[in-house]
């Protein structure tokens, strides 16, 4: 293992580096300069972007702003020696990379040189990229959705697809935003920052993001709650998670769901689809923009603080026909629990009825009549029906006293239950009086 690991850092451009210019990249004081000010994300990226141009170029970082400085000075052909390397640099990328990598990557190039003075900034003038990417952008649907977030191992899993597709959010927002104030219950409103654009974002909880973060936290502790020094939500095995790390989890359960292999579907392609319910909720675009973090100014449009809230709780309401991604929600705020406890007892019971219908027909079409047969299915099989259907009237005199009640937290599906135990009262019924026919007889 040690062997592995220094043959893949003796092949990488932070070795290269330190074995042509005698240090590491971060101990240059121009890159130092250039990083200080930087948040660690996109400190690492000059890290780990800045060491190949150094290298292409055949000149340290301090050398480069040394030789920058004496242009600046310079009245001849030396004076735009810069601009001209890295236009051909630009180039050289455009061979293997996309026009969003590339445009990335000047930037932090262009930052190295403005960041340590102004007045060693380039003048590249209107650079343009291609923006074709190597793969087209991929929208996953609801039902794509709801399948992967059925594959998630645990609450903190799931709170993370929830955030991912429910509220649009990029990996990167979700491992950065602090939700130290962030609403316990279902369709309330509550603000973020995008990472990306510095953008605010207006967020609304669903009921499986309040269910979750709910379950999630009871976990974790209230640490991360601290308003003085708020720690970020979401840890691993190895600390908290960064951008990868959250980038990592919903690549895992994608695959898991077996979708990693449409072209295109990446982890933040769950904004796409956030993006996608917003417009079949046919919400107006001010709404739309607000919600997706790509707008600032939608305050006043509503009259203030106030009035915004509310708007945006109700269209998120409205959107979550589209984003759902459970089967049954309980969206009065209550827990869903019981009522999915009944859906999978139901399903359980109803399995295990076909199993002994089918064993009694099995066995019938076989059954020599004898005493001793007729014996075993009155003391085997007649009993197990019996017992199946008193503990199903039990179950429905208890539904049916919560809908007269009131108490029903879901009346609509809560009938639909009544309506299910019926039929199998009914049809255990029919397979009892089959079965003492055939004895009978």
């Amino acid at each position: 293992m040690i062997k592995m690991v220094k043959i893949k850092y003796e092949a990488s451009l932070s070795y290269l580096f330190e074995q042509k210019f005698g240090r590491p990249f971060e101990e240059f004081i121009t890159v130092q300069n250039a990083t200080e000010a930087l948040k660690d994300r996109t400190k690492s990226n000059y890290h780990k972007d800045l060491p190949k141009f150094f290298l292409w170029l055949g000149e340290n970082p301090d050398q480069v702003i040394a030789n920058r400085k004496i242009h600046n000075k310079a009245d001849d052909e030396t004076s735009d020696y810069y601009e001209r390397k890295v236009r051909a640099y630009k180039k050289m990328l455009e061979a293997t990379q996309t026009g969003r990598s590339v445009a990335g990557q000047i930037g932090r190039i262009q930052g190295f040189f403005t960041n340590n003075s102004s007045k060693f900034s380039l003048d590249l003038g209107n650079l343009k990229y291609n923006e074709k990417r190597k793969e087209d952008k991929y929208s996953p649907d609801n039902a794509m959705c709801r399948e992967i977030y059925s594959f998630c191992d645990s609450a903190r899993d799931r709170l993370i697809v929830a955030l991912a597709f429910q509220n649009g959010l990029a990996p990167v927002d979700i491992a950065e935003n602090d939700y130290s104030n962030f609403p316990t219950e279902p369709f309330k409103y509550y603000l973020g920052c995008r990472e990306k654009t510095g953008k605010i974002w207006h967020g609304v909880t669903t009921p499986e993001i309040a269910q979750e973060f709910v379950a999630y936290t009871k976990i974790r502790g209230d640490s991360f709650k601290s308003k003085l020094n708020p720690e970020p939500l979401f840890k691993g095995r190895e600390g908290f998670l960064d951008s990868a790390g959250i980038s990592q989890i919903l690549s895992t359960v994608i695959k898991k769901a077996g979708y990693d292999n449409i072209a295109g579907f990446s982890p933040k392609s769950f904004r796409d689809g956030f993006e996608d319910a917003l417009v079949d909720a046919e919400l107006p675009g001010k709404v739309k923009e607000s919600m997706a973090g790509r707008v600032s100014a939608i305050d006043h449009q509503y009259g203030g603080q106030n009035r915004l809230a509310p708007r945006l709780e109700e269209a998120m309401q409205k959107a979550y026909k589209f984003l759902m991604l459970t089967e049954v929600v309980n969206t009065n705020g209550k827990s869903a629990q019981k009522i999915s406890d009944l859906d999978n007892a139901l399903i359980e019971s109803q399995k295990e009825i076909l199993a002994l219908k089918t064993a009694n027909e099995s066995l019938t079409a076989k059954l020599v009549k004898t005493a001793g047969d007729c014996e075993m299915f009155k003391r085997f099989f007649i009993p197990l029906y019996y017992e199946r259907k008193t503990n199903f009237e039990r179950a429905l005199e208890d539904l049916q006293r919560e809908l007269s009640e009131g108490s029903a937290d879901n009346p609509e599906l809560t009938a639909k239950e009544v309506e299910q135990l019926k039929e199998s009262i009914n049809q255990i019924d029919d397979d009892l009086k089959k079965l003492k026919d055939s004895l009978e007889n």
